[in-house]
């Protein structure tokens, strides 16, 4: 324990100092020293040159005559060494994925490996030095890590472990001055152990953490608050989301639906979205609407904002008697559907149209999966410039697989509203998440609009105006929809 506790010291010490300080501790010889031309970096330790060959092994060498150095051993590491640091006998050989190695050296010039966990065999009176790696995860998805774990580590469900990525970084090596590619080993999640079989392990991600397979992993100390108000987003690309709202009319045989159809696409900086939001169908009253675009946004973490076009069409009937029924100072189209007669009572059928291009702009405010707000607004340009459509979400994350949200649009024949929740069953916001969203809500559809309309009893001699009036279908709908994500 005492030598154990004593190297675990020059272990952090070492680190703590820089390379150079760790040089100038090294006495200048009085005699020039012959290093062997495939030595790339060394250190000296009494009579004996420690050092890394271009191939990323280490050597040592007999220096008793300066002017002749005799080689003593060849060890291969495991990894090629990128850096060599020495202190108080115990050297430090550093790898090119940043994974640390520590040795002692005996008489012969062999070195002594020290490994956490127990002696593990490599040379005699080997020592006990804690190693911070435990691991590395094995798989990664749905929400869930499989941690395979090194010789002689151990954990117990509840303990916290530290995830660092392993993605690759260019960055500057101090020996050949070219900058080369090596692991970021920047710290990615921290999550908690909540099962282990043998040598493996498993642990859950939180909203905002990011693992994939590769990634080490290492013990925490302390337990991370996880925000699920405002997470990062997850490590996904494309996107794709369905939802179905069917409707029931109250008093009125009808059939009814709203669906909306997204599919979008993350990049480092911008959000891409095409969209059909939403398609409404009323049957057999004529009402439709079809609002088609796509959205090119800035997108960071927690805002995003965009601009889009498409198409947009909203159509209704209207009947009246010698009048249109459609506001046609509105940028809305008539056209003559039939001319029934009934009971003396003459009606007009008329279909009352606005489409055209449509100009789109979009606004998120929060996390794409934590606390959020989400508006959209659609313009048509129909004679001019009229409104289309709008509709607004609010997301509010509850725990760790749900979210409550609350849902708001209309147009000029549609008002919509709806509130329900969102379920992660298959993990919480990275790829391969899979989200249910189920809701209950209440839906007005305008199935007539009368201006300045007049209605005439042909056989009588009476008159009646109406002004201003309109017919409504309304009643519950609930939604169902899926969200997937890769």
């Amino acid at each position: 324990m005492r030598q154990g506790g004593l190297i675990l010291g020059v272990l952090i010490s070492v680190l703590a100092l820089p390379v150079s300080a760790q040089m100038a501790a090294v006495p200048t010889p009085a005699v020039e020293l012959a290093v062997p031309a495939d030595v790339v970096a060394y250190r000296l330790l009494g009579a004996l040159l420690v050092g890394t060959t271009r191939s990323g092994k280490l050597v040592t060498y007999d220096i008793t005559h300066r002017d002749a150095p005799t080689r003593k051993s060849e060890t291969d590491v495991g990894v090629p060494v990128a850096e060599l640091r020495l202190a108080d006998g115990v050297l430090l050989a550093v790898g090119k994925d940043n994974s640390v190695r520590a040795f002692l050296f005996g008489e012969d010039g062999a070195p002594i490996a020290l490994r956490w966990g127990g002696p593990t065999g490599v040379g005699a009176g080997a020592a006990t030095v804690k190693k911070s790696t435990l691991g590395k995860v094995l798989e990664a998805k749905r929400g869930n890590l499989l941690i395979e774990l090194e010789e002689g580590a151990a954990v117990v469900p509840g303990d916290i472990l530290l995830v660092r990525s392993r993605s690759k970084d260019l960055k500057l090596n101090p020996f050949t001055g070219v900058e080369e590619e090596v692991a970021s080993n920047a710290p990615s999640a921290v999550v908690e152990v909540i099962r282990v079989e043998g040598t493996r392990a498993v642990a859950e991600l939180n909203r905002g953490d990011v693992a994939v397979p590769g990634d080490t992993v290492e013990l925490n100390d302390h337990r991370r608050e996880v925000s699920r108000s405002f997470p990062a987003r997850g490590n996904y690309d494309h996107w794709f989301r369905a939802t179905l709202r069917p409707m029931a009319n109250i008093g009125v045989v009808d059939i009814a639906s709203l669906t909306d159809l997204a599919w979008g696409y993350y990049g480092k900086w911008f959000h891409v979205q095409a969209r059909i939001s939403p398609v409404a169908i009323s049957v057999p009253y004529g009402v439709d609407i079809l609002n088609a675009h796509a959205i090119f946004a800035y997108s960071s973490d927690f805002a995003e904002f965009g601009l889009g076009g498409g198409y947009y069409r909203e159509s209704w009937g209207a009947t009246s008697i010698y009048a249109s029924g459609c506001d046609v100072n509105s940028g809305i189209t008539v056209a003559d559907v039939s001319v029934p007669g009934n009971d003396g009572i003459v009606s007009q059928q008329k279909s009352c149209t606005k489409a055209g291009p449509s100009f789109v702009q979009y606004l998120r405010l929060g996390a794409v999966d934590g606390l959020s707000l989400r508006v959209t607004n659609t313009t048509v340009i129909s004679d001019g410039f009229r409104f289309g459509y709008f509709d607004g979400v609010l997301d509010i994350p509850i725990t760790r697989t749900l979210n409550l949200y609350g849902l708001g649009g209309g147009s000029t024949t549609i008002v919509t509203g709806e509130f329900g929740v969102r379920t992660y069953l298959r993990g919480v916001g990275s790829h391969q998440t899979l989200i249910l969203t189920t809701g209950v809500g209440g839906t007005s559809m305008r199935t007539s609009a009368m201006y300045n309309t007049q209605v005439q009893n042909v056989y009588g001699t009476t008159t009646q105006s109406v002004v201003g009036g309109e017919n409504q279908l309304a009643g519950p709908h609930f939604a169902l929809g899926l969200e997937y994500r890769l």
